[in-house]
């Protein structure tokens, strides 16, 4: 949306910001009910595929011009980090482990993207951003110690890892690659290129073989239409739209709010436990992340609060 499609009245914020958490926040339980009968890279896939398509139509529409070769290359490159290699993990790790776990641990990425930051730009990190890094990693710490004595299973906690890892890269370095200037265009190419990326590797990991389109549940169905249309397709234009409206440090809201609903959300409609030392996870985790993201008016460092953490 451009600045003048919209006015951006009290109301209208308020109603934004409710929409983006909530819709953000109970994604993670989506992906949780998706994936009962739906193969993991082959749903976040074809849910990206769908979503970037209809993104880049409407950037299209607006006159924004496709992405030349260089560009979808780029996109291609982000997509992979922030699409397979972080969204489509994410979906193949919550086959286990719960889907407020897994908030909670996405909810660490931007720790990471401040670290890659100040190596990639050289800006000191700052008190603020040291301590919310020192309380982050312990609430990682207790986070992965209580999801190994639940779920010992060290693969699925290299994945949750390496797609906090994936993200953090495509969100910092992606800048630097080729990309079209457009946000929506840009955002959906990435999304479009990602999701092929990732329909491949489900491919290439035989979840086409073993795919049984009998045995998918009407939740599962409901559920990916759901993270498509409401996940990506709404969430991001709303973000977008605050974006453009609110200062980017309100927006920036979402990455510790987002957990807290997924938790929520997770407990009440799907019975995950919550055990003290998740909840001190928790109490370690959205203040580092207020920290993190939450920049003083006069700090002029960058963390990429306009490529959205979008489960």
């Amino acid at each position: 949306m451009t600045r003048t499609d919209v006015a951006a009245t009290p109301g209208r914020v308020l109603a934004a910001f409710v929409t983006l958490y909530l819709v953000w926040g109970s994604t993670y339980l989506g992906i949780r009910i998706a994936v009962e009968t739906l193969p993991p890279f082959l749903l976040a896939g074809a849910r990206f595929v769908v979503a970037g398509a209809v993104i880049l139509a409407i950037a299209r529409h607006r006159g924004t011009v496709f992405p030349k070769g260089r560009e979808w290359l780029g996109a291609a490159g982000v997509g992979l980090c922030l699409v397979t290699l972080s969204n489509a993990l994410i979906v193949w790790v919550e086959q286990r482990v719960p889907s407020g776990v897994v908030a909670l641990f996405a909810a660490g990425s931007p720790l990471l993207i401040s670290l890659l930051t100040w190596q990639r730009t050289g800006t000191p990190l700052g008190t603020r951003r040291l301590i919310g890094l020192a309380l982050g990693t312990v609430g990682l710490v207790l986070l992965g110690s209580e999801t190994f004595a639940a779920i010992p299973d060290p693969l699925r906690l290299g994945m949750i890892a390496l797609a906090m890892i994936a993200w953090a890269i495509g969100a910092t370095y992606g800048r630097d690659w080729p990309q079209t200037r457009n946000l929506l265009m840009g955002s959906g190419a990435q999304m479009f290129a990602g999701g092929w990326i990732a329909i491949v590797a489900g491919v290439l990991l035989g979840e086409a073989n073993h795919f049984d389109a009998n045995a998918v549940s009407w939740q599962s169905l409901a559920a990916w239409g759901y993270l498509t249309v409401f996940g990506s397709m709404l969430a991001y234009t709303v973000f977008q739209w605050l974006m453009e409206h609110v200062d980017a440090t309100a927006v920036s809201s979402y990455t510790y709010v987002n957990p807290i609903v997924a938790l929520a959300l997770g407990a009440l409609v799907a019975d995950e436990h919550i055990t003290p030392r998740i909840v001190l996870a928790t109490m370690l985790l959205v203040p580092a992340v207020v920290l993190v993201v939450v920049k003083p008016r006069t700090a002029n460092g960058e963390l990429g609060t306009e490529t959205p953490q979008e489960p």
